[in-house]
């Protein structure tokens, strides 16, 4: 009887020594899946900026491009005197999501241009204004808060309107 115990285990143990194949999977290459990525970006950056050409456009303003994709337009001018790089200002702002969804109303800030706040399109457009002017600033989600939103009331990728006071 002992052969036979000794017989079945030596057959479990071949058993449970077979290999099993590993397969291998195709993983995309590093800049394969970067270039998907930054095709990606692109394209949403593209749809964002038709949105708000559209939003431009069906109001009839006249708006400044800045360079970082911020768009401005100043409704009254204030003051002669032109906001300067790392002067601190007051401002009083209402923000809207491109919806027409309002987001935050009645918002007292004090900010220093060109510290790049969070929203570093906010801060391009603050350097174009004037003292004691009032202006309406759009910016695409990538200016704004990107793919984060502010944790509160801003979603992911959220395409702001502020109607804003230099105090």
């Amino acid at each position: 009887m002992k052969p036979l115990y000794i017989i079945m285990a030596l057959t479990l143990l071949a058993a449970a020594c077979r290999q099993v194949p590993v397969v291998e999977l195709d993983e995309p290459k590093g800049d394969s899946l970067k270039e998907n990525m930054i095709n990606a970006n692109r394209y949403i950056s593209q749809g964002e900026e038709a949105q708000i050409d559209a939003y431009v456009e069906r109001r009839g303003w006249h708006m400044q491009r800045l360079t970082c994709g911020a768009r401005v337009m100043e409704t009254t001018g204030g003051t002669l005197q032109p906001i300067d790089y790392e002067e601190t200002v007051v401002i009083r702002y209402n923000v809207e999501a491109i919806n027409g969804e309002t987001v935050y109303r009645d918002v007292t800030d004090t900010v220093t241009v060109g510290r790049l706040q969070p929203t570093r399109g906010l801060d391009a457009a603050l350097r174009t204004l004037h003292h004691g002017s009032q202006a309406v600033v759009i910016l695409p989600s990538e200016q704004a808060y990107g793919v984060v939103g502010d944790g509160d009331r801003i979603t992911t990728r959220m395409i702001l309107i502020y109607k804003l006071n230099v105090l």
